[in-house]
């Protein structure tokens, strides 16, 4: 699947199951809003800082984002960045000079 940075504005991610803590929402949150601006070539996220992005727990007594539907949906971004060469603005500006 390919994102578009519309696309990534409509991505919701389930609460961490029950006994679970999950992903911080907000570090997720600001994460995904970078994805977003990389795709729209405003940024320059590349796929290593997608596979190597960590994030915190939410405090104790609240649930974050599920682990596996980041974690998946984070995969397929890093594959794509792959594919396009990963060089978010670079990349966007490629592509606005061939067509």
């Amino acid at each position: 699947m390919s994102f578009t940075a519309e696309d990534i504005h409509e991505i919701e991610f389930a609460n961490a199951p029950f006994g679970r803590r999950g992903y911080s929402k907000t570090e997720v949150d600001a994460f995904v809003t970078r994805i977003a601006e990389t795709l729209a070539g405003r940024d320059d996220l590349t796929a290593p800082e997608v596979h190597h992005v960590r994030f915190g727990r939410p405090l104790l007594g609240r649930r974050g984002y599920d682990e596996q539907q980041v974690d998946e949906f984070l995969d397929a971004v890093e594959a794509q960045l792959v594919a396009s060469g990963g060089l978010g603005r670079a990349a966007a500006a490629v592509e606005v000079h061939e067509a």
